[in-house]
């Protein structure tokens, strides 16, 4: 009984592509569907290769620019603040109009991070100098 068992679970256990798994009428719609092409191709021996024809490369010296000096973007760190809701309604609504009309800053985030420079840039220089 258990040599049955085994003949059986060797015959359907084997790995078969998904193409072999299909019968002939499967097989017959799916290459069916795949697109032919239409244009004729010319054999590569029979293909004209004069240098007139090929336009000539550009050289990639002249082309290439010089690298840029990148910027390193700031570090963003995690705070929390609790904020009045009409507060935050406001600035979701602001945020969604100036992200579809492509303003920048168009982000919450980055509205809010503009808007305490702003603060600090008017109010920490009063500070300071008391």
């Amino acid at each position: 009984m258990q040599s049955q068992d085994s003949e059986y679970n060797d015959q359907y256990m084997q790995r078969r592509s998904l193409i072999e798994s299909l019968s002939e009428e499967e097989r017959a719609f799916v290459e069916a569907g795949k697109p032919q092409s239409t244009r004729e191709t010319v054999p590569p021996a029979k293909q004209p290769t004069t240098k007139r024809e090929q336009p000539p490369l550009p050289k990639k010296t002249a082309l290439m620019k010089k690298p840029t000096p990148t910027t390193v973007p700031p570090v963003l760190v995690s705070q929390i603040y609790r904020l009045p809701a009409d507060l935050v309604k406001e600035l979701f609504k602001v945020a969604v109009s100036r992200k579809l009309d492509r303003t920048a800053p168009w982000s919450q985030q980055d509205i809010v991070a503009e808007a305490i420079r702003d603060w600090l840039a008017k109010h920490a220089s009063k500070q300071t100098s008391v």
